[in-house]
């Protein structure tokens, strides 16, 4: 678990979260499923949409966690 918060923790992951989901937004992608119904368009937005809030969501914990001295190192001092 703690791999995981270091992960997203970086400011790297999070930049290529971001290019990954805005490439997977973009029109080649819709392109290929603009063949299908209006529902399987939808289906697909709806999934990417909830995997980007959840990502946000994960990495909000994740940096709260870096503000309150949960990793160990205590903030101030004596």
């Amino acid at each position: 678990m703690r791999r995981h918060v270091q992960l997203l923790r970086q400011p790297e992951f999070q930049v290529f979260v971001f290019c990954l989901l805005f490439l997977l937004i973009n029109w080649p992608f819709l392109g290929v499923s603009g063949k299908s119904s209006l529902m399987s368009i939808f289906s697909y937005l709806f999934v990417l949409w909830a995997i980007f809030i959840l990502l946000m969501f994960l990495i909000q914990r994740a940096l709260r966690g870096t503000a309150s001295g949960e990793d160990g190192n205590e903030k101030g001092g004596g």
